[in-house]
């Protein structure tokens, strides 16, 4: 009910935090509830020393689809119960309030239709991460909910539901997660690249100066880069979604060098290890050659 309606229930609970150790009472993360459905953060910060980060990216939820991709972030949740969950950017469509028009009168579902959708996936991976933190990062589409409303709607601002916030309550969200920042296990998650093009994984953690994980491209690789201060990895996590679903129809059935998956990071030590895809094959996933 609180994903649904974007309202949260007081609890009696305490809430652990994974990484200090330390319990934090209900007040306080009442408060801290309060403070992150009110803005976006420009850099969020936290440390992972030694476990399991589970990242995907572009789900483009989209109404009555559940891809393959989110299914198994969904099992391998469960199975290797990450500390950390994060959901790099565009979790939503936005179909009808972008500026390109529709696609030779392309069925569109409704803004509620996909913010109800969106709050389903997410549901269902916060019961499969019980203990995880959950964190977003903002993408280009889901920017479309709160860009729309300040072009059309102005005088609405800062009223409940006029920001995706309002809708996922117990995910913490902005522009970019730094984890472990000024160690040799920095690394730093947000949905744009650095830079661009065939090699944007390899370019972006060259210039980032950091280990790198980004969406966007829907590409799905990793590399690694070394030089006098170490070995770095630059990950594009692909996506969530079906690359041929309704939500690309603009790509008009052309070839796609696209892959839905997702990535693992395991940290050690504050180390991050060498990042692990799961890949959607002809609709199976496999992580570790093993069908999952």
């Amino acid at each position: 009910m609180e994903s649904r309606y974007g309202i949260q229930l007081q609890s009696s609970t305490v809430i652990f935090n994974p990484n200090n150790k330390n319990m934090i009472s209900s007040a306080r993360a009442d408060e801290l509830a309060r403070e992150r459905v009110t803005r976006y953060e420009d850099e969020m910060h936290g440390t992972l020393l030694d476990g399991v980060l589970l990242v995907g990216s572009d789900a483009h939820y989209w109404p009555g689809i559940v891809s393959p991709a989110h299914e198994a972030f969904c099992r391998l949740a469960k199975k290797l119960s990450p500390k950390i969950v994060v959901l790099n950017g565009d979790i939503m469509d936005g179909a009808r309030i972008s500026r390109h028009p529709r696609v030779l009168w392309q069925k569109l579902p409704t803004v509620k239709d996909e913010v109800h959708a969106m709050q389903d996936r997410c549901a269902e991976i916060e019961r499969a991460a019980p203990r995880a933190t959950l964190i977003r990062t903002v993408g280009n589409h889901d920017a479309r909910f709160e860009n729309y409303l300040c072009g059309h709607a102005p005088e609405f601002e800062e009223m409940t539901g006029t920001s995706l916030l309002h809708y996922l309550p117990r995910w913490r969200a902005g522009w970019a997660l730094h984890l472990n920042a000024d160690t040799h296990g920095w690394t730093v998650i947000r949905h744009r690249h650095v830079s661009g093009g065939i090699h944007s994984a390899y370019a972006s953690t060259v210039r980032a100066g950091v280990h790198y994980v980004h969406g966007h491209l829907h590409k799905l690789q990793c590399v690694s880069f070394g030089d006098y201060r170490g070995r770095r990895y630059g990950v594009d996590c692909g996506t969530l979604a079906d690359p041929k679903g309704p939500q690309f129809a603009y790509t008009e059935g052309g070839p796609l060098n696209w892959s839905s998956g997702f990535y693992v990071l395991t940290f050690k030590g504050g180390m991050l290890l060498p990042p692990e895809p799961c890949l959607i094959q002809r609709g199976k996933a496999w992580f570790r050659g093993e069908e999952i």
